[in-house]
This record gives C-alpha cells, structure tokens and sequence, in this order.
C-alpha cells in the first residue's frame, strides 16, 4: 500500500470513492442525498491524502491544517479492516498540530472505538444541528 498527496488527476475516483463510502455508511439517510461533486466541495480547502493498492484508490484522509480539523477519513468497504484506515489517520495526525479535533455523525457513531483506540476522546456532543454529531479530540 501507499499513501500519498492527491493530485487533480486523483479527483475522479475520489469522487465515485466518497459517494459509494458516504452511501454505504450513512444508511439512515436517503442515497440520493450523496452526489458526484460533493468530494471536490468537502474537500475544497482541504489537504488530502490517498492510501492506493495496486494502482487503485481505497481510502482517502482530509484535513484543514487552519482548525487542526480532520474532516474526511474514508476506506472502500472491502478494504476496510486491513489497517489502511489507522495508516490514514497516522499520516493526519503527523501533519497536524495539537489539540486536534474531527467530528463523528450521530448515524456513524460505530467508529466512535476506532478513534478512541488511537487516543482521541469525545470533547462533545451536537444533537442540536441539522447534521447532528459527536466532536472528538486529541491533545
């Protein structure tokens, strides 16, 4: 595996990559609501990372340097559980500096362990949003 910065050329797969992962997690919610385009908004500001085996993308991780923020840590669903999302995270955390923050969507709180197991720790709760969430923390 090798993780990498994304390029422009990356977008394309990036962006069917987000819509599959975002419709395969966020199932309380309606597929339609996820839509090419939505990568490329989500990550405008972003610096963004890959992790690609064998010459295909399965997993990107976004951060916004300026806030200390991840915003996006994604793993194509048949990748998942091979270490390719605590690489990402590894890599995130190495290019941020501390306290860092992410936030957890309330219908995708079972990666809530996942984050925990590296040292993050809930700081927060959101209900009161449209989109409600779970702000988490590393110092």
């Amino acid at each position: 595996m090798i993780i990498r910065k994304a390029t422009a050329k990356d977008t394309p797969a990036l962006e069917i990559l987000f819509q599959l992962i975002r419709q395969s997690t966020f199932t309380l919610r309606s597929s339609d609501e996820f839509q090419i385009g939505d990568y490329q908004k989500s990550t405008a500001e972003d610096e963004v990372w890959v992790a690609e085996k064998i010459g295909e993308i399965v997993g990107c991780v976004s951060t916004y340097p300026f806030d200390k923020f991840i915003h996006n840590l994604f793993v194509h669903p048949k990748y998942q559980g091979q270490g390719i999302g605590s690489e990402l995270l590894k890599i995130a955390e190495q290019n941020l500096s501390r306290p860092m923050t992410l936030k957890i969507a309330m219908d995708n709180l079972k990666v809530c362990s996942f984050y925990e197991k590296y040292g993050w720790y809930k700081a927060s709760a959101h209900n009161d949003m449209e989109e409600p969430y779970v702000l988490y923390r590393k110092d």
